[in-house]
């Protein structure tokens, strides 16, 4: 009781003792906490407490045969993602670790291209690429390889192809900044020692990297538990998973406390998924700085790598006496030995996976200039008419000034919100900082299908629903959490002796956080700012639940257009986005690199 009594009273006691960091937090916890754990708190509620305190919902949802199969068919679906991004991406984030800086620049920006395309617009281009008349299937029958269409689309394929594409970059990024992490000299070191190259790789580099491994892992395998888009439009009537089932009770039997349930079955998996990566991977020391990326992959080799080397000496001692057992031709054991850094089959891999990024966005380009109204590639024809239909349609202006409108509130809002976070964050205590992270970080750890329909509960309840308000407000919180991330970053980075030394000269908080953080920050404010208002304008998910007739965005705009027609008016508008999307990009990486030339100036 004494105990409580203290915890109690240090929380309390906690913003009078450090009212800089209760200030700074105060917009973040306000935002987050009223619309975003307070709706998730009411979406548990209402599986338990409508029309009384009952577990009735969850017998019922869990008492259908169905519902497993749609678990099952949920967890198999995410566990193939997970594992073929882990066995293509590894190799591509380790030849980007170790190529030549102009050609790992190269093939960064095959990675990144995707990431920054609209999600909406990776989907089509696989629509484009797989349907009955797509490009792949044109192609099987040019080169004679079947007499007619295959089907390739609207089936578990082409749902698995898909959700691999759009999470690879994850899997890349995330594991190029463990890498990054691991000290050169320690490979180095292991080769001066005698080590060849397999045992380098597998002793020394591929035990620092298993963190990363780990995150990347359990980031993509949560993110593909929560997929709704892609499954919706690729997928077929054997492609029903937990995602579409929730929607199915929200909008079509209109069963809100079942449609609670299933939401809170998804939110515990994922929750129970983000505490067992917490228990390998830091995650805060992971996604702060390059720093606490090698730490946390040093401290998890030093818990797992016993065992490991263990493992491998133990298969090398098993093929060293299957070799010495069985007499190979000198021919295939000076092959084999070629052949065992595995350098060619690692290139190989790495370049049908840059193709495999890059060919949907680039096909993407010339049928918005067909003159066909059908998607055929090559076009038989060039023509403009499609992106006339688009600037002379009133519902896709509207729908794009809508979106341009929410996406800059948003970018404002979260800036600002998330900047304020992130200093508190950072020059504050460890046990802040990890409680922090952690909060902060949720809106990107919940599936969006769970965020959404938690929010279309409250702000129907409050008749809020049709509104920009809702937009922003809910755009922002999945927006908030980027900001954090890269102004945390920046910040960490950042001498603390200029803050100390403009103090001792007089500077009051608000003139040293005015007139020197914030301008050796503002790279990564432009940079924090563009992510959130690219997340804003592609964001499709919330929009979905928070718009409606008056408050349509361009994605959705795109949604019913994909959903109901599939014309090249689709491609002109995907073409447009991908172009509007390089054009800030590169406006951003100037302005940051000015903004860095000018920090270091002042350093």
């Amino acid at each position: 009781m004494a105990t409580l009594y203290h915890v109690v009273r240090s929380t309390i006691s906690w913003p009078v003792h450090n009212r800089e960091a209760s200030l700074l937090l105060a917009p973040a916890v306000l935002l987050l906490g009223i619309f975003f754990f307070v709706p998730l708190s009411g979406l548990l509620s209402l599986s338990l407490l409508d029309p009384g305190p009952t577990f009735a919902h969850y017998q019922e949802f869990l008492g259908n045969p169905t519902n497993w199969i749609i678990l099952a068919r949920t967890f198999a679906l995410a566990t193939k993602v997970t594992l073929i991004c882990l066995l293509l991406g590894y190799p591509l984030a380790y030849w980007i670790v170790s190529a030549r800086t102009w050609f790992a620049g190269a093939l960064l920006l095959a990675v990144v291209l995707p990431f920054f395309t609209s999600y909406l617009v990776r989907t089509y281009a696989w629509m484009v690429l797989l349907g009955r008349f797509g490009v792949i299937n044109q192609l099987l029958m040019a080169t004679g390889l079947t007499e007619r269409p295959v089907d390739l689309i609207y089936n578990q394929f082409s749902v698995l192809v898909a959700m691999v594409y759009i999470l690879m970059p994850y899997t890349v990024l995330v594991l190029i900044s463990v890498m990054k992490g691991i000290p050169y000299s320690l490979t180095r070191a292991a080769a001066s020692l005698g080590a060849s190259a397999a045992q380098n790789f597998w002793r020394v580099f591929f035990p620092l990297s298993a963190p990363g491994v780990i995150a990347a892992g359990l980031l993509v395998f949560v993110f593909a538990l929560g997929f709704y888009i892609t499954p919706v439009l690729l997928g077929g009537p054997n492609t029903m998973i937990l995602p579409m089932q929730i929607d199915s009770y929200v909008n079509g039997t209109l069963n809100w406390p079942l449609a609670a349930t299933a939401a809170t079955v998804l939110l515990a998996i994922t929750l129970v998924l983000y505490s067992i990566s917490n228990h390998f991977v830091d995650s805060e020391r992971l996604l702060s700085s390059n720093q606490g990326t090698a730490h946390s992959a040093g401290h998890t080799a030093r818990h797992s790598t016993s065992t490991y080397i263990q493992l491998v000496d133990f298969v090398t001692a098993l093929v060293r006496g299957v070799g010495h057992g069985i007499r190979f031709p000198a021919g295939i054991g000076r092959s084999w030995e070629c052949l065992a850094p595995g350098r060619k089959l690692l290139r190989g891999l790495s370049l049908l996976l840059v193709a495999f990024l890059v060919s949907p966005i680039l096909i993407i380009v010339p049928i918005s200039f067909s003159s066909s109204r059908f998607l055929d590639f090559p076009p038989p024809g060039l023509s403009l008419q499609w992106y006339q239909a688009y600037f002379t349609s009133a519902a896709w202006v509207s729908a794009t000034w809508e979106s341009l409108g929410v996406g800059i509130a948003v970018a404002c809002l979260s800036l600002a919100i998330g900047s304020a976070a992130a200093m508190a964050l950072v020059r504050g205590s460890p046990r802040m900082r990890r409680i922090g992270y952690q909060l902060l970080l949720a809106p990107m750890i919940v599936p969006s299908i769970v965020n959404a329909v938690a929010l279309y509960f409250l702000f129907a309840r409050l008749h809020l629903i049709n509104t920009s308000f809702a937009l922003v407000t809910a755009h922002s919180i999945g927006a908030v959490p980027l900001v954090v991330l890269i102004v945390a970053a920046s910040l960490q980075s950042q001498n603390i002796r200029l803050e100390y030394a403009a103090a001792s000269l007089g500077a009051s908080r608000v003139v040293t956080i005015w007139r020197i953080v914030l301008p050796l920050i503002r790279p990564a404010l432009i940079v924090a700012g563009f992510f959130a208002f690219l997340s804003s304008f592609d964001e499709v998910m919330l929009s979905l639940y928070m718009s409606g007739p008056d408050t349509t965005t361009l994605p959705i705009k795109m949604w019913s257009g994909i959903r109901e027609e599939i014309t090249p008016t689709i491609a002109a508008v995907s073409s447009l986005l991908i172009a509007f999307t390089i054009v800030i990009y590169a406006g951003v990486a100037i302005f940051r690199q000015a903004g860095e030339r000018r920090a270091k100036q002042v350093r």
